[in-house]
């Protein structure tokens, strides 16, 4: 097993750049599947993954070691995602200036298992209604939502990102998951 994520900090925090560019390549695929899940664009997800990297740059003498790294990190994307989006809103942008991405990993697998013009029709509306209706959770609903089922993180480490218990991470993924039914039902009864 290589270095642990704790002594690539301290190496770091000491001068070492090379420890900052293991810990990039570490956590760089996580942090983009993070971004592009919670901004569902490509284009802002390099930019914004980027500026989680440069933050972490800029700020991890500020990282006191009480949690895992990836705790850090983690609470860091979402944050930079959330005020990007807070951001974007302000500047009355439309958050969905794109049509849904084709490379929006989890849905992926419906393009490429479909056989008919007709199917691949209707995962298209498929993965648009998933966009719509991940795009229209609260932050908080969505933060929990793609950090559990997309990047599969356990109750405890949810815990300690978003700083709450673990009952109200549950609470706040069954509300996540509920709302997402109630907004598809109508749309997979159809199929």
């Amino acid at each position: 097993m290589g270095v642990s994520d704790e002594v690539l900090v301290a190496r770091f925090k000491e001068g070492d750049e090379s420890s900052f560019k293991e810990l990039v390549e570490r956590y760089q695929s996580r942090v983009y599947s993070i971004v592009l899940a919670m901004l569902g664009d490509k284009n802002d997800a390099d930019d914004l993954s980027q500026e989680v990297f440069l933050k972490v740059y800029r700020f991890i003498h500020q990282f006191k070691g009480r949690s895992k790294f990836f705790t850090w990190l983690y609470r860091l994307t979402i944050n930079t995602c959330i005020s990007a989006r807070n951001k974007k809103k302000r500047n009355n942008q439309i958050l969905l200036s794109q049509s849904f991405k084709k490379d929006f990993t989890p849905i992926d697998t419906l393009q490429n298992d479909a056989k008919s013009p007709i199917e691949i029709l209707q995962n298209r509306e498929l993965e648009k209604k998933i966009k719509l209706a991940l795009d229209s959770l609260s932050d908080g609903l969505k933060e929990v939502f793609v950090l559990r089922e997309i990047e599969d993180l356990s109750y405890k480490q949810l815990s300690r990102i978003l700083h709450c218990p673990e009952g109200t991470v549950k609470s706040r993924l069954f509300r996540a998951r509920e709302e997402l039914k109630k907004k598809l039902m109508p749309y997979i009864d159809e199929l």
